[in-house]
């Protein structure tokens, strides 16, 4: 059986705007998503045609008093939020507003100051010198607040002296924990902050992955492995014991396929000769059903069905299925199926077409003996195909899931965008509908794990804890 479907979990965006007209922006959205998204006739069904009528009487109230752009987004983002949390949004084009993004102030930062000023300093301080990504910042303390001065970017629009981010007072409820300055400057609202050790602290869901520089401290084992699970951004493979191995897939992406294909082949032996085996799959918001295949024979124990999706056939969501074509991560099976889906998606214009079989039965020619237990890893970070992939992997006797649960994000999918006729805004939405609906719904509900990991054990205890069970069995 093969699997094609992209299934990305779609985040939101932020972003500054210009004086325009906001209700030929509505009048747009409205139409454009009443017309070629999936699951708006299945959201207004379950919640009834009388509260949709007030919802759009309420949003344009606000649609009119709108003043620029970014005013115009938020209220046509709320009228969005209506129809369903995930594979969904609408982002403002910067690129296309009159007002630009202004450049952050360079402030007169004195590292030398700042360093001696360390050494006075607990070992439990926030303050002190922190690395991520292409950056590396002195977080010193400025009033009720943590400032993050940029010391080197690699980032040619970020200079020494201005302030990448801020850690807001911890006792101000209405402030998000941190103010977050994207690589354009804009700014990013997170919410959730947390601690590893003295070394590490982790931005939002792995937005960001922060090690301390300076003053340096000494991190318990668990604590390193953790952070190099967490940071990895391609597949990995760990001997975690004799008995025990783990395999980090941090997202299904269409464009990983190849390296979790090849991740998987180089340590095939290994896998099948070691008793127990993680799957950690925490921060995957999802990617392509065909990505996670080669994991599926490793697993099985009998056989695997999916259940299908239709298709909202309309001009434009058919226009997806051409955009394949030109994929250079798509073979030419790949290709084959997408010209072929088009063609018949053509000729039903309007309807809902699964162009696939409502339920398919995948079979494998053995039960490997090894490995004899499966723990998947699973957060609320986890869904669309990576909930497709816990609900085939649930199958297994082998399988059991440890964490909490998952985002719910599942049912309407396989995201495409379209832009408006002004350019201004670029709306995100959802072209399939899950034939398991409305009898199992994964969507504001998510997947259960079979082990709930509570908020008692740390994070980076999850793997001992996990290997201790297992092991166990």
């Amino acid at each position: 059986m093969k699997r094609f479907a992209i299934l990305p979990l779609f985040a939101s965006f932020c972003s500054f705007g210009s004086t325009f007209q906001c209700e030929s922006e509505f009048e747009w959205l409205k139409s454009t998503f009443e017309n070629n998204d999936a699951g708006f006739q299945y959201s207004v069904e379950k919640k009834g045609q009388d509260l949709y009528s007030a919802h759009n009487n309420a949003i344009l109230a606000r649609v009119q008093s709108a003043k620029n752009e970014a005013q115009c987004q938020t209220v046509l983002s709320d009228w969005l939020a209506f129809f369903r949390n995930g594979h969904i949004g609408l982002a403002l084009n910067t690129n296309n507003s009159n007002e630009t993004v202004t450049e952050s102030k360079v402030h007169d930062f004195d590292l030398s100051a700042f360093k001696q000023h360390l050494e006075t300093k607990s070992d439990e301080s926030l303050e002190g010198i922190w690395q991520f990504s292409s950056y590396t910042v002195a977080l010193k303390k400025e009033g009720n607040v943590h400032e993050g001065y940029i010391v080197e970017s690699t980032n040619p629009s970020w200079k020494a002296g201005q302030v990448k981010f801020i850690v807001n007072d911890p006792e101000d409820d209405n402030a998000a924990k941190v103010t977050f300055f994207m690589g354009d400057h804009s700014a990013r609202q997170i919410n959730n902050m947390m601690f590893l050790g003295n070394n590490h602290v982790v931005l939002g869901n792995s937005f960001i992955v922060m090690s301390r520089q300076e003053p340096r401290q000494e991190s318990s084992p668990e604590v390193t492995r953790y952070v190099r699970l967490l940071s990895a951004k391609a597949p990995l493979f760990k001997r975690i014991s004799e008995n025990t191995v783990l395999v980090r897939i941090p997202s299904f992406n269409h464009a990983f396929k190849k390296d979790i294909d090849a991740l998987i082949a180089k340590h095939l032996d290994k896998i099948l000769k070691t008793e127990n085996l993680i799957i950690d799959i925490r921060g995957n918001g999802g990617g392509s059903d065909a990505s996670y295949a080669s994991l599926l024979p490793i697993l099985y124990t009998n056989p695997i069905r999916t259940v299908g999706v239709e298709y909202l056939s309309t001009e434009l969501n058919n226009f997806r299925m051409l955009g394949f074509l030109q994929n250079p991560h798509f073979s030419e099976e790949e290709k084959q199926w997408a010209k072929d889906g088009y063609d018949i998606l053509q000729q039903h214009i309007g309807s809902y077409i699964n162009i696939g079989e409502d339920v398919t039965v995948e079979k494998f020619d053995k039960i490997e003996p090894l490995p004899k237990s499966i723990g998947v890893f699973v957060d609320s970070s986890n869904g669309s195909t990576a909930e497709q992939f816990l609900l085939a992997a649930k199958q297994s006797k082998k399988v059991k899931l440890f964490g909490q649960t998952t985002a719910g994000v599942l049912d309407i999918s396989n995201m495409y965008k379209t832009d408006s006729p002004s350019g201004a805004f670029t709306l995100h939405y959802s072209l399939t509908k899950s034939l398991r609906i409305p009898h199992m719904a994964i969507d504001g509900v998510g997947i259960q794990p079979d082990y709930y990991i509570d908020e008692e054990i740390p994070i980076y205890e999850w793997t001992s804890y996990t290997q201790k069970i297992l092991e166990g069995m």
